[in-house]
């Protein structure tokens, strides 16, 4: 068995594996001057622990009518509630312990959480208690976020094998394994569910398709492939998760391509060069991408053309993109928020993210709804906050003028 190997070497550049939460050394675009339009109304904050920046991947907001759920990598999974309370204790409706860091999760499923831990454990437990219903062990840590079909969950472990596994009794349906690279990316993107068929992005650089009954190979096509002198050179991966949209499979390979597939028989719509690891947004007419060095991107969903090029965020430390309403949303590594235009890729606002104990945190995970916006950062501090119009922009709004048409026109 090949085992992964933590990056340290390559920290500056893409806070892979065991790399630090902090920023890149090498200096970051200058933000230019830009006007406020957005500020930002916190609601509520609560800190759970410090967070290892290298084990977020995995971990996302889950929410039900009451509450949301989120899950750190230092081992708590917590229960808050959607309501504001005037005491940050009063924000918990509970928190449950690990013994072990959880690095997947949750997912729901009906009155249960799902998590996957570092010690190979998928656990499922009560929403209403934090109870554990039932636990099993796999073979290696549980980094893929558990996707729940057809009374099933299928995840991925970090030794290279996709399991199928009744999510009723915890039993493993099917498991199917696929051969990693020595170097890799840390984290496993969850697989795609469409249909009875699961799309797998693996560190190999290969897409798969099987059946979701079985397991059984439909179709593989490679959409990076590994090149040059050094090991680090060669390293490829596919870590971006999936997208299918318009009947097109939509992937992004690191030292690979980003691609449109076509999920009946593997092959390409369109294939463009570019190197990218953050999850991508796709609407129904473009996908935006972030590539390696954080410049942004929007190609046309149906030819692969080019639609803008972004480069003011470049060496930000760009996370995982976001759609904001009819806008993006793009975080960076020093805590910034930026809003931009869909159809010119212009940002047009930006807010900055702050705790209690400090501003310039790294944003790990984000949730929109709506005008709110849900965000744990680096310092373990769970935040919410309402998106609301500036003052500049409300005094542009009540006093028109030829300046402020262009804040007008959001709100």
């Amino acid at each position: 068995m090949k085992i992964r190997v933590a990056l340290i070497g390559l920290c500056s550049a893409l806070l892979l594996a065991g790399c630090s939460s902090s920023p890149s050394v090498k200096a970051p675009t200058e933000l230019a001057p830009l006007e406020p339009i957005y500020t930002l109304k916190k609601n509520w904050q609560v800190k759970t622990e410090t967070m290892p920046n290298r084990d977020s991947e995995g971990l996302f907001f889950t929410e039900d009518a009451s509450n949301l759920y989120i899950a750190t990598a230092t081992g708590y999974l917590v229960a808050l509630t959607k309501e504001t309370q005037t005491r940050w204790k009063d924000q918990v409706v509970w928190q449950a312990k690990f013994a072990s860091e959880i690095v997947s999760g949750p997912a729901m499923l009906g009155d249960q959480l799902i998590v996957g831990t570092a010690k190979g454990l998928l656990t499922a437990l009560s929403i209403e208690h934090a109870q554990i219903t039932w636990q099993t062990q796999l073979s290696s840590e549980v980094m893929s976020y558990p996707v729940i079909a057809q009374q099933t969950i299928f995840t991925r472990t970090v030794d290279g094998k996709l399991y199928a596994v009744n999510a009723i009794t915890g039993e493993v349906i099917w498991i199917v394994e696929h051969e990693m690279p020595t170097l890799s990316l840390r984290g496993s993107p969850a697989v795609l569910y469409s249909e009875n068929v699961l799309y797998v992005a693996w560190e190999s650089g290969m897409i798969q398709a099987l059946s979701a009954s079985s397991g059984t190979l439909l179709w593989e096509r490679r959409i990076a492939t590994p090149k040059g002198r050094t090991d680090l050179e060669r390293i490829v991966d596919v870590q971006a998760s999936l997208v299918m949209k318009e009947g097109r499979l939509i992937a992004l390979g690191y030292h690979g391509k980003l691609v449109a597939i076509n999920p009946l028989n593997g092959q390409f719509f369109f294939e463009k060069a570019l190197s990218g690891y953050r999850d991508f947004v796709v609407d129904s007419d473009r996908i935006y991408v972030v590539d390696d060095t954080d410049v942004l991107y929007a190609f046309d969903l149906f030819s692969g053309a080019i639609q803008w090029t972004q480069t003011a965020f470049k060496g930000r430390l760009v996370g995982d993109l976001n759609f904001y309403q009819k806008d993006l949303l793009v975080t960076d590594g020093w805590g910034y928020l930026h809003w931009v235009n869909r159809v010119q890729g212009t940002e047009f606002a930006r807010v900055k993210h702050s705790n209690e104990y400090g501003d310039g945190n790294r944003i790990l995970r984000i949730k929109v709804s709506g005008k709110q916006l849900t965000l744990l950062d680096g310092e373990g501090v769970i935040t919410q906050y309402d998106v609301e119009p500036s003052s500049l922009a409300l005094f542009k709004k009540e006093y028109p003028s030829s300046e402020g048409s262009f804040f007008n026109s959001f709100f």
